[in-house]
Order: C-alpha cells, then sequence, then structure tokens
C-alpha cells in the first residue's frame, strides 16, 4: 500500500510541475511582446532586413496579354462553290484537305436541267443557220435591186444577234462545265487552294437553292482568333503586334497583327473574338489548331509605375507605404491608371523616384493606422 501511494504521488508531481512550466512560459511570452517598431518609432535593423523596396518609375504604358486561341481560314480568302444546276453527283474526285488548281475538276453532276440548257442552245444554233440564209438571199436581192439597204441591214443585225446569242451561251457551257454531248455537267474549282469543306458525295441529290458544295482557302494567310476575356479588352488595340506559339511548334514564335475586334461578347464564354492575320508560306498552320497569343505593346502615355505587390486595398481605396529610412515612413493614397500584371501604373500619389514598400508592408501599414489614431 505505501508503495502505491509514493508512486502516485510522484505521478501527481511531474503533471503539477509540468503545467506550472508551462504557464510560466505563457507568462514570459505575455510580459516580453514582440514589437516592429522600436520605442523611438524606427525599424528594428533586423526587420529593416526582411522587407523589400522599390523605386517608382516614370515610363510609357506597357499593355502585356497572354490569350488563347486558334488557327481558322482567313475568311477574306475563301471562295464558296455552288452548284450550277440541280441533278445527282456521279463522282466527287477530291477530299477535303487536298490543294486544288483554278479550273480543276472537282465533281461530275447528272442534271435534267442541262437538257433545257442544250435545247436553247441548238434552237439559237438553228435561227442562226437561218438567218445567214436570209442575209445571203437579202444581199442577193439588194445587188438585184429589188432589197432595200435597210432591208439589207436588217438581215444582218438580225444574224448578228444570234451569234452573240450563241456565243452567250456558249459561255454560259464553258462557265457551268457542261461537255459537249454530255447530260450532265462538271463542277471546277474557281481559285487555287485548299478544300476545306466538302459537303457532297456520290449519289447526293443537289438542289441550286441548298447552298455550296465545297469550300476553298488559300492558305498562304490564316486567322488566328484570340478570345479576349471582357476585363481584357481595354488592354488590346487593333494594329497591335502579338507572337504566336503552337502546340505543334513549341520553339517556333509566328509575328502576326490584330486587324479586327468584334463589337460583341459570345454569352457563353463571356469573351470578345480578335482577329490576326498571319502569313503561313509554308502551309504550317492548319486550321482548328490551338494557339497561344502573346501581346507585349506600348503606348505613348507616361506614368509613374510600381510593383502591383506594392499596394494595399484598404475601405475601397488603395495606398501604398512611402519608405525614406527606417524612421520615416508614410502612407500615401494613389489612384491607378491601369494595371498590368506585376506592374500599376498610377494617376497620382506617387512621383518618380520614391521607394515604396512591396514586402511586409500590411504590417508597417497597421503600425502606421495605429499610430495616427
Amino acid at each position: 500500500m505505501l508503495n502505491y501511494k509514493i508512486i502516485l504521488y510522484t505521478m501527481l508531481t511531474g503533471i503539477l510541475m509540468v503545467f506550472i512550466g508551462a504557464c510560466g512560459d505563457s507568462a514570459v511570452e505575455q510580459q516580453s511582446p514582440t514589437t516592429n517598431v522600436a520605442d523611438d518609432g524606427c525599424l528594428p535593423e533586423a526587420m529593416l532586413n526582411r522587407m523589400s523596396f522599390d523605386e517608382a518609375e516614370e515610363g510609357n504604358i506597357r499593355r502585356s496579354l497572354r490569350l488563347p486561341g486558334n488557327i481558322e481560314v482567313n475568311k477574306d480568302r475563301v471562295f464558296l462553290v455552288l452548284p450550277a444546276a440541280g441533278g445527282i453527283i456521279t463522282e466527287v474526285h477530291v477530299r477535303t484537305g487536298d490543294f486544288v488548281r483554278r479550273g480543276q475538276v472537282l465533281a461530275t453532276v447528272q442534271s435534267p436541267d442541262i437538257a433545257a440548257f442544250k435545247r436553247d442552245l441548238r434552237a439559237a444554233r438553228s435561227e442562226r443557220n437561218i438567218a445567214e440564209q436570209k442575209l445571203e438571199l437579202a444581199r442577193s436581192m439588194f445587188e438585184s435591186g429589188v432589197y432595200s439597204r435597210r432591208d439589207l441591214l436588217e438581215a444582218e443585225s438580225e444574224l448578228e444577234r444570234l451569234q452573240s446569242e450563241i456565243e452567250r451561251l456558249k459561255e454560259e457551257q464553258k462557265v457551268l462545265g457542261i461537255e459537249e454531248g454530255e447530260t450532265g455537267y462538271t463542277i471546277r474549282a474557281p481559285e487555287s487552294g485548299f478544300i476545306v469543306e466538302r459537303n457532297i458525295n456520290p449519289g447526293t441529290h443537289l438542289r441550286p437553292d441548298e447552298g455550296h458544295v465545297f469550300k476553298i482557302s488559300d492558305l498562304r494567310n490564316v486567322w488566328v482568333v484570340a478570345n479576349v476575356s471582357e476585363t481584357d479588352i481595354g488592354n488590346i488595340r487593333v494594329g497591335d503586334s502579338v507572337a504566336i506559339t503552337t502546340l505543334a511548334f513549341p520553339d517556333r514564335k509566328f509575328k502576326g497583327a490584330i486587324v479586327r475586334m468584334s463589337n460583341t461578347i459570345d454569352p457563353g464564354r463571356r469573351t470578345m473574338e480578335a482577329i490576326i492575320e498571319l502569313p503561313n508560306p509554308d502551309y504550317l498552320l492548319k486550321p482548328g489548331m490551338f494557339a497561344n497569343i502573346k501581346l507585349d505593346a506600348m503606348e505613348d502615355e507616361r506614368f509613374v509605375h510600381i510593383p502591383s505587390n506594392a499596394l494595399i486595398f484598404d475601405e475601397n481605396e488603395y495606398y501604398v507605404v512611402v519608405f525614406r529610412d527606417r524612421c520615416d515612413m508614410e502612407i500615401r493614397h494613389v489612384n491607378i491608371k491601369r494595371r498590368n500584371g506585376d506592374r500599376t501604373y498610377l494617376q497620382d500619389g506617387i512621383q518618380s523616384g520614391e521607394m515604396v514598400v512591396s514586402a511586409r508592408h500590411i504590417l508597417i501599414y497597421n503600425q502606421l493606422i495605429e499610430a495616427q489614431q
């Protein structure tokens, strides 16, 4: 029984000592609080060494953005191929992605509408033959004195009219791709370029009012469509130069310029489109590729700028801590002209050459506020 009491007494004594020690440490801490400002109102050297300072500088406003985008065909250099007449596609000679030359046959169409066209051409040729005979007769009668010169001129005029009609129909036949003796026609490329869209297959029934059957684009010049968020719209201008990289060619930069911007916002993505024209002489850039766009431009206006992380936002206003020496610091209210990533351009509040605190400045700001109260 005695041993049990001794063991219990020893355990209680140890717990009590630990508790007293803990309370003692806490009391020491409370009696010796750590301060950032010494009694003379100056920053201790130890605190000063852990702070960062930056000099306010004056310079032109720089606009820097990184935007996502996609490679697309240049819609100003797109040619839509329309069917000349209704019918059934019998052959398609090209696939999407093929390069075609102007006048190359793209597809063949069997068309009942061609019969009516050829009937008109045959009728015009028949009328021309009759007009030639009438002209020969008129000349003979004019030489014998039976016909007047007016009769002769009328016969010549009728032959010229029919000849012009035949030439018009033959030109139309050429445009439509109608071959002699055929009951169909061919669809030909209006310009050289790449087939970027094909909407027909053999057996397709065509109607002239159903839209284009091929889309051809000259990919020597493409568009990069950049998606600009609402917050970045004010930092982008028509004419800005940009550098573009792609996943396919990460080590290569393509240079272009913004040529136009949309006046509407996509309601789903909340973005605006900016169009960049990009030369593509080697056809490396393909429609549908993802693109990274980097914009870095300078404006003519000059403002004082500081690191963005030096700003202090308090009660809907912006402030900075101006540092002259460890015993002379000041809170200064500033108005922002524009923020650009890690730099902020100010309308007023700071002069070029002044130093601002850019690290642990919240601590100093709070202590200066307390000192003013």
